[in-house]
């Protein structure tokens, strides 16, 4: 439905800006007329951004990255904390913006504010870069008077889940690294050493070993064929990527990485992590269950865990309970149903979902150094076994070669 920003005046004669959903300008005119408004101003939410704008490039913009936004809610809430208004708050803020695409967006916030939207409202308006989770959150600290305080916490969730993703990624970039310079050295040895071999045993004119036969065919196939690699790497590709984009792609692309071996633990520890800990911080702001739950499903990562959590919102709005859903389906651990069991027996979920999350992140840490630990040996036995192979087979025609010169 579009979204209008409209002036308007009041019976008391004063002036009043906006914005309010609706199907057309005349739906959203009967509306503020009935509700005691006279409009002078109605202009389309998209337009007015176009024309605020003017022309822009969309590959010109600079992306906005979760770290600038999470120093942004730092500084709302710190300030908001010391009793700063929110509009002077959003002022000084600005000044230490240095992304101008997230500085057009706080302005506009800014903006709207000023003008009598509240700032999840705001907010809502920029959905690419403040989630529902930001949204409703920020939503529950202005109901409840304590946005500051709200913003706070979840600046310090975004530094979590950032801190979370550089573990994973610092984890798995030796063995990525390994890996590159293993594929290297295998591919220079294919392309430049072993043609210079395999002319010297053409002019031997003796019969070659084995191993030695598969590597040259293969080699000579790689000369050969490259451009038909290259070209079915590139189709493959192209066609998995239109798969992922598909929802049973994702599903089973999902599926997968939680059965991987090595990784499969890892990738479902960090599901739970985020449904955990992104639960814990809904309800501890005043966020009730179900609003909380279409929420978290989306912010997991995975499209397996999303369903399940979406399956037992259903069966919650027709009196089931958390835990009995999670435990019912049974892909989450028997420790998450038994300790939100107590939780919501005490009336206190919120907490031992903080408590799960604590001990899952310790978790993740421990198979991340478990990975790293297993995965880099592996990686050098993988490729030492390919490279030893081509040296043993380069080495052997030179072998039966000197045994015949011998005898």
């Amino acid at each position: 439905m579009p979204r209008f920003r409209y002036d308007a005046l009041t019976t008391t004669g004063t002036t009043i800006s906006n914005t309010e959903e609706a199907n057309s300008k005349g739906e959203l005119v009967s509306k503020l007329k009935a509700m005691g408004y006279w409009p002078t101003s109605i202009v389309e939410e998209s337009a007015a951004a176009e024309e605020k704008q003017g022309f822009q490039i969309p590959l010109l913009r600079r992306r906005i990255k979760a770290s600038e936004v999470e120093f942004f809610t730092y500084q709302i809430a710190t300030m908001i904390n010391a009793y700063v208004p929110l509009p002077r708050a959003l002022t000084v803020t600005l000044a230490q913006i240095t992304n101008p695409e997230l500085l057009r967006i706080v302005e506009q916030v800014k903006h709207d504010v000023e003008h009598g939207s509240t700032f999840h409202d705001a907010l809502a308006q920029h959905p690419k870069v403040f989630s529902d989770l930001y949204v409703n959150m920020a939503k529950a600290g202005e109901t409840g008077g304590v946005l500051g305080v709200v913003l706070g916490r979840l600046a310090e969730f975004a530094e979590r889940q950032r801190l979370l993703k550089n573990q994973v990624v610092s984890a798995l970039t030796y063995p990525a690294i390994l890996f590159g310079l293993s594929t290297i050295a295998v591919v220079v040895l294919m392309i430049v050493v072993v043609p210079k071999f395999t002319a010297m045993f053409t002019d031997l004119g003796a019969e070659l070993p084995a191993p030695t036969r598969f590597l040259i065919g293969v080699t000579d196939f790689l000369k050969a064929y490259w451009w038909a690699i290259a070209a079915v790497g590139i189709a493959l590709g192209f066609g998995i990527r239109q798969y992922l984009r598909t929802e049973s792609g994702v599903l089973t692309f999902d599926r997968i990485k939680l059965k991987l071996p090595l990784f499969g633990q890892i990738f479902s520890t960090f599901a739970i992590v985020r449904f955990t800990r992104t639960m814990a911080t809904l309800l501890e702001n005043g966020v009730l269950l179900l609003p909380a739950l279409r929420i978290v499903k989306d912010t997991i990562g995975n499209r397996v865990y999303h369903d399940i959590v979406a399956e037992a919102e259903k069966e919650i709005e027709h009196g089931s309970t958390l835990s009995r859903e999670l435990e019912r389906n049974g892909d989450f651990p028997v420790l998450v149903t038994h300790m939100v069991a107590v939780g919501e027996e005490s009336g206190n979920p919120e907490q031992m979902l903080t408590k799960l999350s604590e001990y899952y992140d310790v978790e993740i840490k421990k198979s991340l150094e478990r990975l790293t630990s297993l995965i880099g040996p592996l990686v050098i036995l993988f490729m030492g076994l390919i490279i030893g192979f081509i040296a043993v087979a380069m080495i052997l025609p030179i072998y039966d070669a000197n045994k015949l010169l011998g005898s």
